[in-house]
């Protein structure tokens, strides 16, 4: 069973969002904010990690970055959120960072977020 870390601020997307995954099989897990998100990381080690951008205190790029830094995290691949539009100069910001490999706008469709996942899981 895949785990998954969801590192996101809007508790009722997450909610949403984690039931789905849940449902479909995947061991999830949540963390409300970057600090917390790094820590789950390091201690779970998932096989797949969906991080929403704007967070208040340490923002996407950031936690991507340490992600990116870890030892344990360096690897994983993250799939980042945003509800935010994404123009070419932002994905080429988040693209330089090795563990970033997909982009998905808010509001998601979760079929197709669960298409990327398994895409990027090789499944």
């Amino acid at each position: 069973m895949p785990t998954l870390l969801i590192i996101d601020d809007d508790a009722d997307f997450t909610t949403i969002e984690a039931a789905h995954f849940t449902k479909q099989g995947y061991r999830v897990e949540v963390a409300m904010n970057g600090k917390d998100g790094l820590a789950k990381a390091a201690a779970v080690k998932p096989d797949i990690i969906l991080l929403d951008i704007m967070m208040p205190g340490m923002n996407g790029i950031e936690v991507l970055r340490e992600l990116e830094a870890g030892e344990e995290t360096t690897d994983v691949p993250v799939v980042v959120m945003s509800g935010k539009y994404f123009d070419q100069g932002m994905i080429n910001l988040f693209s330089q960072e090795g563990n970033c490999r997909a982009f998905v706008a808010k509001p998601v469709v979760l079929e197709q977020l669960q298409r990327k996942v398994e895409e990027l899981l090789g499944k």
